[in-house]
């Protein structure tokens, strides 16, 4: 019995603890769509030519499932894959498997539509970065697009998409980068009134170029841009909106493609109220107002960092009280300032040492960011 022990002990010292990855893909519902007995049996085939020994089903044996949501009036499919990866060099051509599983079934009409969301679930996601890099590698391997980025749902729980950079996360504290909330109600306004008439619009696309003006609220120039100008476009949008946009030609757009910022990513952009997005290194968070505002504490008169400086939960708790960047009816409360100080701790945005707390590690360099799941992105 010695002997047997040992050598299971042995056998643990020598292999590499083996790893899930459980992955879950959302498609587009549709009304229409009915999981037929032919629809099955050609998505056990697929799952069949995609699988493999070391396959799982979540906590259950077997292979790929795909299961049916009613949501609304529609009938989705929910397909759930699980990945059991002993070696760490397999875990790759295991994931572009799955991934690969995911994309084909919506390709042969196996599903109700699309791809609309995609997750994968490992013990803590949000902390493995090797995990992640040979996750991100097989997603853009069958997706393509831009560089892969996870929205982190909780710590073992990541969804797979793309995002769109605004400014750093200090600039957006500060206000003083190309994003400005003054130019909001102009913006929603030529957006409500395109919306309205997407007939009359629908050969041109609109933007705006942002220039910066030191000490001032940057400009914005509005443009639209097609083939050829369009006179009767400029009138009607001046003449309900007061915008008087400005035709640049398809081919010096696509020259000057960074120079111009979409109307949906500016109105974004330029919120002051409400929660934001924020990516450290390839995770994105979200972040509620109340934990904006307490990040808020650790800057200075000037909204410069204090970083590399711990501050006492007192010293902080008096900052709170003092605060225009805290809603008045939690600004002398204790209670909020330990669970928000809390969630930002576990959040990696601050470090704790005892009783005092600091600005994580290169919190200059955090991006303030709009996730797109992998179905959303590229939409209008």
């Amino acid at each position: 019995m010695t002997s047997i022990s040992q050598t299971i002990r042995q056998w643990g010292e020598q292999l590499p603890l083996p790893k899930v990855f459980d992955i879950t893909v959302h498609y587009e519902p549709s009304a229409h769509f009915r999981f037929t007995r032919k629809i099955r049996n050609d998505f056990n085939e697929l799952a069949r030519q995609h699988g493999q020994s070391t396959w799982l089903l979540g906590s259950h044996g077997g292979k790929a499932r795909m299961q049916t949501d009613i949501q609304g009036i529609g009938l989705a499919t929910r397909l759930e894959v699980g990945r059991l990866s002993v070696r760490q060099g397999r875990q790759r051509l295991l994931l572009e498997s799955a991934f690969k599983l995911c994309k084909v079934a919506s390709e042969k009409g196996l599903s109700s539509g699309v791809i609309d969301r995609l997750a994968v679930k490992f013990p803590k996601a949000v902390f493995r970065d090797n995990a992640r890099i040979q996750v991100s590698r097989a997603f853009n391997s069958i997706f393509g697009g831009p560089p892969c980025a996870f929205l982190a749902v909780d710590q073992n729980h990541i969804e797979l998409g793309y995002c769109v950079r605004y400014q750093g996360i200090l600039q957006f504290m500060r206000e003083d980068g190309v994003y400005h909330s003054a130019h909001r109600e102009q913006i929603e306004l030529l957006l409500r009134h395109l919306h309205q008439e997407v007939g009359r619009y629908e050969n041109v696309k609109f933007f705006v170029r942002p220039k910066l003006q030191e000490g001032s609220v940057p400009q914005i120039d509005y443009i639209y841009t097609g083939i050829e100008r369009e006179r009767s476009i400029e009138a009607f949008v001046e003449g309900y909106t007061k915008v008087n946009p400005e035709f640049v030609h398809i081919t010096d757009f696509d020259t000057e493609r960074n120079s111009y910022v979409g109307l949906k990513d500016y109105e974004r952009a330029s919120r002051r109220f409400g929660g934001i997005g924020v990516k450290q290194s390839d995770i994105v968070r979200h972040l509620n107002p109340n934990q904006v505002g307490v990040l808020y504490l650790f800057l200075d008169k000037d909204l410069r960092p204090e970083e590399d400086r711990y501050l006492s939960w007192s010293e902080l708790h008096q900052r709170q009280q003092q605060s225009e960047f805290i809603r008045k009816s939690a600004r002398h409360s204790p209670t909020f300032l330990d669970e928000i100080l809390e969630s930002l701790v576990r959040a990696r945005f601050l470090l704790q040492s005892g009783q005092t707390f600091a600005l994580y590690p290169g919190f200059s360099e955090f991006e303030h960011v709009s996730f797109y799941s992998l179905g959303s992105f590229g939409k209008t």
